[in-house]
Parts: structure tokens; C-alpha cells; sequence
């Protein structure tokens, strides 16, 4: 791990404990209320902590901010707002891949028929 990416995630890992320092003032009510939030900040810091790569211009950027964590989630809400962009992305991809039909029921009657190799005339 070089010095930015372990730079930024002792930034993000700070920026976490501050926010669950923040949610232990609040009331349970408070806390019920926030639970989506919540739940979408730690996914975003545990993705962060393995799941992303990224590039050293990227964590440069990232690490100008003073809570980089939190610019990530409220961006996120920003684009979680645009759902229909976001499903038309997810609907070209699965389209356009066609690899998740073993994973999921298909009518029998709109299967495509398999091709069996190549046939010659």
C-alpha cells in the first residue's frame, strides 16, 4: 500500500469514528430516523477500505477535502436521487452482457433456442 492510499484511509477511518461519535449523542428516535443513512455510510467506508481501487490522482483529490468519507456519501445520495438514470445504466449493462441468465428463472416460451456449435453446408 503506498503513502496516499494509506493517508487517505487513516483520513476515511477518521472521519467514521467522528461520525459514530456524532450518533451516539443522538436519541434513539433520532438514531431509528437516520437508520438509511447510516447504513449507507458504513457500506461506503467498508467499500472503501478494500473494494475500490484507486488511481493516485484520485486519492490526491479526495484528500483535500476534510471529510472525504462524508463528500463520498452526500454525492452518492446525489446520484441515488437520479434512480431512473441509474437503472437505465444497470438495464443497458445486463442487456448488453446477457450473462446472468443461469442465475435467474427465464419463461420457457422466451428463451433464445441454444446454438449447438457450428454446422457447416
Amino acid at each position: 500500500m503506498d503513502d496516499l492510499n494509506i493517508k487517505f484511509q487513516e483520513k476515511i477511518k477518521g472521519d467514521y469514528k467522528e461520525y459514530i461519535a456524532e450518533l451516539m449523542t443522538k436519541d434513539k428516535e433520532e438514531l431509528i430516523n437516520l437508520s438509511e443513512e447510516i447504513s449507507a455510510v458504513r457500506q461506503i467506508y467498508q467499500a472503501l477500505k478494500s473494494d475500490v481501487p484507486m488511481e493516485n490522482h484520485q486519492l490526491e483529490y479526495l484528500l483535500r477535502f476534510k471529510h472525504p468519507l462524508m463528500v463520498l456519501h452526500d454525492q452518492c445520495l446525489i446520484m441515488d436521487n437520479d434512480l431512473s438514470y441509474a437503472l437505465e445504466t444497470l438495464i443497458n449493462d445486463i442487456c448488453d452482457r446477457r450473462d446472468i441468465e443461469q442465475d435467474y428463472q427465464m419463461e420457457d416460451d422466451l428463451m433464445e433456442p441454444k446454438q449447438e456449435g457450428v454446422r457447416m453446408c
